[in-house]
């Protein structure tokens, strides 16, 4: 059953996802440095691929009974004397499963970050980034990605995918979590009574960007309707989004399960403003922190398969796309996938002009074929 499940979803990442009706033009863009009149935020560097100069803070919540990833501008200084993070990937693998791999085997995934540090109340509002996960994977599988973001000052909230993850794919069920983007949308509007995010709720922005890797792509495009959401970006994902003040779509040229020519194809829509960039030798987990996970030992999921853990065949294909020697390393391609998700979430979110001249300068680097068309 899995099986045929996960097909269907890899065989929708070559595919428009479905959208509802759209009017004939995008809502015009929000004119930038007006967006934004109330935020202070710290200047970020100008190369859009630096880490940018807050802290960032980890902390783990509870939304409708999934575990969701908060990962949030930190106060300067405060995390001096804290240990960085590290996500222990068993977590999101059924308990027997985990129990197999002991600590000394185990791949653990680093974060650029410190647990529960306090929020830089003396900036803000912060905008808020939505990142849906891919199938058969988990809410910390970008954090490369998540960090970088924050570090820049968004807050980032990535929840775990119901009946997609990890643990439902090695114990072979399948269920599509429709519900869980509006969650996050609605967490993101009001706050609930016992609200997970009242930690940082006075320094929450309004503004949202919905962004998603694979499976995740296609949630955030199933979204409509919500006028809150002003960026989306896609990573080797869905290409047909409900119009939006700013698009991205990225994807990777050596990638077998969500073909670059669908992201090409992104731009014959004359009814979206749009960025499409392929990045060069780059697979399906190129956007992901998961191909260096244990990389030393074969892999994350030869660690696994060392220790007697099950591994569907479908995993085993998802799990590899990317991270042969044929694919450019994450060294090469992690700067690229940073620098143009931030510029698009910066120039429209932060109200930076000085992004947009960034992006556009990513059209002649030699490890993207980037392209834009805006309106």
């Amino acid at each position: 059953m899995h099986r045929v499940a996960l097909a269907v979803v890899i065989a929708a990442c070559h595919s428009p996802a479905p959208r509802a009706v759209a009017p004939p033009a995008p809502p015009a863009p929000a004119p930038l440095g007006v967006a934004c009149p109330d935020a202070s935020l710290l200047p970020s560097p100008a190369a859009l691929d630096q880490r940018g100069p807050w802290p960032v803070g980890a902390r783990t919540v509870i939304v409708d009974g999934a575990a969701v990833e908060v990962w949030y501008p930190a106060r300067p200084g405060s995390e001096r004397g804290h240990a960085a993070a590290r996500y222990d990937v068993r977590t999101a693998m059924p308990p027997a499963e985990a129990a197999k791999i002991p600590d000394a085997d185990n791949a653990w995934l680093p974060c650029d970050c410190a647990r529960d540090l306090p929020v830089d109340d003396a900036h803000g509002p912060y905008p808020v980034v939505v990142f849906f996960h891919g199938a058969a994977s988990f809410r910390m599988q970008s954090t490369f990605l998540a960090t970088h973001w924050a570090s820049r000052g968004f807050v980032v909230l990535a929840p775990d995918l119901p009946g997609v993850g990890l643990a439902a794919v090695i114990e072979g069920g399948f269920g599509f979590p429709t519900g869980t983007p509006l969650a996050m949308l609605d967490l993101v509007k009001t706050a609930p009574a016992d609200d997970p995010l009242a930690f940082l709720r006075a320094r929450l922005g309004h503004d949202v960007a919905l962004v998603g890797h694979s499976l995740g792509a296609i949630l955030a495009a199933a979204v409509t309707d919500h006028p809150e959401v002003v960026v989306r970006i896609s990573l080797a994902g869905a290409t047909t989004f409900e119009p939006a003040v700013s698009t991205l779509v990225l994807a990777g040229d050596h990638d077998r399960i969500a073909d670059a020519d669908g992201a090409r194809a992104a731009l014959d829509d004359p009814h979206r403003p749009t960025r499409v960039g392929v990045v060069r030798r780059a697979g399906h987990l190129a956007f992901t922190d998961l191909c260096p996970l244990g990389a030393d030992r074969g892999g994350s999921l030869a660690i696994a398969q060392a220790h007697g853990v099950a591994i569907p065949e479908i995993l085993a294909m998802l799990a590899t796309d990317g991270c042969g020697p044929d694919d450019a390393p994450y060294a090469v391609t992690a700067p690229v996938i940073r620098a143009l998700t931030a510029g698009v979430l910066e120039e429209r979110l932060r109200c930076d002009p000085a992004a947009t001249r960034a992006l556009a300068a990513w059209g002649t680097d030699p490890r993207v074929e980037f392209r834009e068309r805006l309106q």
